[in-house]
C-alpha cells in the first residue's frame, strides 16, 4: 500500500545510513525490520541490482563496438595511405628507371632504390601484422570480458532464484478455495485448522493455530478471473509443512467444506519450471517401479539397481542412461530428447 511504501522509504534512509563498507546490514538494522519489510527491501534491492547490471552490460557491450571500430576504421585508414604511398613511391621509382635505361650507373642506383623501396615497404608490412596481431589481443581481451560478464549474469540470476527460494520455503499453496471463505472461517488461521481437521485429524492437535502469515496472490482480484486466486500460507515449522505434503500425497484427494482443493509447496517461478521439465522422465521411471521422487528444490532421486540415484540436471542422467541399457529400455533416452 502507499502508507507502507512511505515507511519503508523512510526507514531505508535511516538503513543506507547504517550500511557498513560492503553494503551489508548490522545486527541491529535487521532486528528493526519486520518480516514484511525485511522482503519488500530483498525485493528492492533485487531490482536495483537487476537494473545496475543491465546498465553494466549495456555500458561494456557499447565500449566493446565503438572500440572495434575506432580500431578498425584506423587500421583500414592507415593500410590505404600507406598502400598508395608506396604505389606511388614505386611508380616514381618506375619513371626514374625508364629515363635513365641508357646509364647502367643509374640503372644500378635506380635497382637498388627499389630493393630499398622495397625493404621499407617489407618493414612496413611487418609492423602491420604486429598491429594487427595487437588488434586481435585487443579484442580477445574484450571478448573475455564479455564472458565474463555473461557468467556474472548467470551467477546473479542463480543467486535471486536460491534467495526466491530460502523466502517460500516455509509456505504452502492452497489452490481452488473460493474467494471470500476465508471471512466465513473468521481469518486464514480458522481456514487452516478447517482444513486439517477435514483431512488429517491426526495432525489437528500438532498443526492448530500454525499459520504464521496468509494472503492471496495476486494481491488485486480481477473478477473476469473464472478461478479464485491461490492462498499463501507461511508455516513457521518447516518440518510441519513437509508432513502436510507427505499426508497430501498419501491422501491423494483433498477437499475444504466438501468441495476438492489442491495443497502444493510454493515455489520460484525458475525451480517451478526446472521441477515441471522431470515430469516425463519422473513418469517413465514411476510406470517401471523405480519409485522417483523430485526434493527439494529440484533433484530428481530414483531406485535402480538397489541405489538412490540423485541428479540435478538432464545431462547428468543422460551421460548415466548411455551407460545403462536397462535404464535406455525405459524410454528414458527418448524423454531426455524432448524439450
Amino acid at each position: 500500500s502507499h502508507s507502507e511504501g512511505l515507511l519503508l522509504n523512510t526507514r531505508g534512509v535511516s538503513w543506507r545510513r547504517r550500511r557498513n563498507g560492503q553494503g551489508h546490514f548490522d545486527s541491529d538494522m535487521a532486528e528493526e525490520m519486520t518480516e514484511k519489510e525485511f522482503r519488500m527491501y530483498i525485493i528492492k534491492m533485487i531490482r536495483e541490482a537487476n537494473e545496475e547490471m543491465k546498465e553494466q552490460m549495456q555500458a561494456l557491450n557499447d565500449e566493446m563496438k565503438e572500440q572495434m571500430q575506432a580500431l578498425i576504421d584506423r587500421t583500414n585508414r592507415q593500410l590505404k595511405e600507406q598502400i598508395q604511398e608506396a604505389k606511388d613511391h614505386f611508380n616514381k621509382e618506375l619513371e626514374i628507371l625508364k629515363k635513365n635505361q641508357t646509364e647502367i650507373l643509374d640503372m644500378k642506383e635506380t635497382i637498388n632504390q627499389i630493393k630499398n623501396s622495397i625493404e621499407s615497404i617489407s618493414n612496413r608490412i611487418e609492423h602491420l601484422e604486429d598491429r594487427t596481431s595487437d588488434i586481435e589481443d585487443k579484442i580477445f581481451n574484450l571478448e573475455n570480458k564479455a564472458e565474463q560478464t555473461e557468467k556474472m549474469v548467470r551467477n546473479h540470476e542463480q543467486n535471486r532464484q536460491e534467495l526466491w527460494d530460502i523466502m517460500k520455503r516455509p509456505n504452502l499453496r492452497i489452490i481452488g478455495i473460493e474467494e471470500g471463505l476465508e471471512k466465513q472461517a473468521k481469518g486464514m488461521n480458522n481456514l487452516f485448522n478447517e482444513i486439517i481437521s477435514e483431512n488429517f485429524p491426526n495432525l489437528k492437535n500438532e498443526m492448530e493455530n500454525q499459520v504464521q502469515e496468509a494472503y492471496r496472490t495476486p494481491n488485486t482480484q480481477n473478477y473476469n478471473r473464472p478461478t479464485p486466486r491461490h492462498i499463501i500460507m507461511k508455516i513457521p515449522n518447516i518440518q510441519n509443512k513437509d508432513r502436510i505434503l507427505k499426508a497430501t500425497r498419501e491422501k491423494h484427494q483433498i477437499t475444504y467444506r466438501g468441495k476438492p482443493i489442491r495443497i502444493a509447496a510454493d515455489f520460484s517461478t525458475q525451480t517451478l519450471k526446472a521441477r515441471r521439465a522431470w515430469n516425463n522422465i519422473f513418469q517413465a521411471l514411476k510406470e517401471h517401479g523405480c519409485q522417483p521422487r523430485i526434493l527439494y528444490p529440484a533433484k530428481l532421486t530414483f531406485r535402480f539397481e538397489d541405489e538412490i540415484k540423485s541428479f540435478h540436471d538432464k545431462q547428468k542422467l543422460k551421460e548415466f542412461t548411455n551407460r545403462k541399457p536397462a535404464l535406455q529400455k525405459m524410454n528414458i533416452s527418448y524423454c531426455l530428447r524432448e524439450p
